[in-house]
């Protein structure tokens, strides 16, 4: 993993001076038609990998996503833990204990948490959701230690770091929360390495999720990531993209694109399109939606056609 994934002591790629300018003009060229639609609202768009995920694979899924109130649970809250924990790994003792650390975490946001933590959740959570928390935890934490190269302080680790990029005049806002981010540009030079950490297995919109965080990080840091990657914990593989002009100009086309679907749906009244696909298979309302039986029927009929 040193040597393929993390490249130590490889050449890293210089990108030409002006990159982030001509990728935020790009942005702002496509947004501007859509934000002069939103302003007279006096609200802004957040976009994020998430809304655009759902929104480009199926609007309707993401209609239904949309209107769920998000509720912290053992499930989205272990993430949340478990990431705290491996970046106090960094500097805590060598050979802290992975239950130890999930525990300091849960203690701190128990105590000290805001309202955007899951504080109240762990605050009110049954012992048997505290003991199902601190077991998934330190699984995903243990996995990490026993198989990515511990994280040296040289290398400036930054997890779950977030990223705000602020477009026509702050009426679309582009957020990523990085993972794990190694490393830091030097001059034109790209030395940064992103990585997203998965617990299952691969999907192809994980490639879009991280050219999103490198358009990010290209605007905001001002020169692109060398590399972007998805770590898979449960087979201790990876999925690797060098990352060239071309990776970025793609991710603006599908910004713009995922945006001008996600302020028609916000703020245009437009009802939502089916989009039959994989998404069918975990949307909340394939039972009662015709697209997901069309994806079935879909999918039986290369089955038989496979077997033929």
């Amino acid at each position: 993993m040193v040597d393929d994934l993390l490249a130590r002591g490889a050449p890293r790629p210089a990108f030409a001076e002006g990159l982030d300018l001509a990728l935020l003009a790009a942005l702002e060229d496509g947004l501007t038609p859509i934000a002069r639609r939103i302003e007279p609202l006096e609200v802004a768009l957040h976009v994020n990998k998430g809304a655009l995920s759902q929104v480009l694979a199926c609007e309707s899924y993401h209609h239904v996503e949309a209107t769920v109130p998000f509720a912290w649970s053992v499930a989205t809250t272990r993430g949340v833990i478990a990431h705290k924990a491996i970046e106090l790994a960094v500097f805590a003792p060598p050979g802290t204990p992975p239950l130890q650390l999930v525990d300091d975490v849960i203690e701190r946001i128990a105590e000290t948490g805001d309202d955007r933590s899951p504080r109240d959740f762990l605050r009110s959570a049954t012992a048997v959701d505290v003991a199902e928390l601190r077991a998934t935890a330190s699984q995903v934490v243990t996995a990490f230690e026993a198989s990515f190269p511990p994280l040296d302080k040289a290398w400036r680790p930054r997890l779950e770091a977030p990223c705000r990029v602020e477009l026509c005049g702050g009426t679309i806002i582009l957020r990523a929360k990085v993972d794990l981010a190694l490393g830091r540009p030097v001059g034109n030079e790209a030395r940064v390495l992103i990585v997203d950490v998965k617990t299952g297995r691969p999907w192809p919109g994980h490639l879009d999720d991280l050219r999103f965080y490198a358009l990010c990080e290209t605007v905001r840091s001002g020169v692109p990531p060398f590399r972007i990657a998805t770590y898979y914990l449960d087979s201790g593989r990876w999925q690797s993209e060098d990352v060239q002009v071309d990776v970025l100009e793609s991710a603006v086309r599908r910004v713009v694109a995922g945006a001008a679907r996600l302020a028609e749906l916000r703020f245009g009244g437009r009802p939502p399109t089916i989009s039959p696909g994989p998404t069918c298979g975990y949307c909340r309302q394939r039972d009662a939606c015709a697209g997901a039986r069309e994806w079935e029927e879909r999918r039986e009929a290369q089955g038989l056609e496979a077997i033929a």
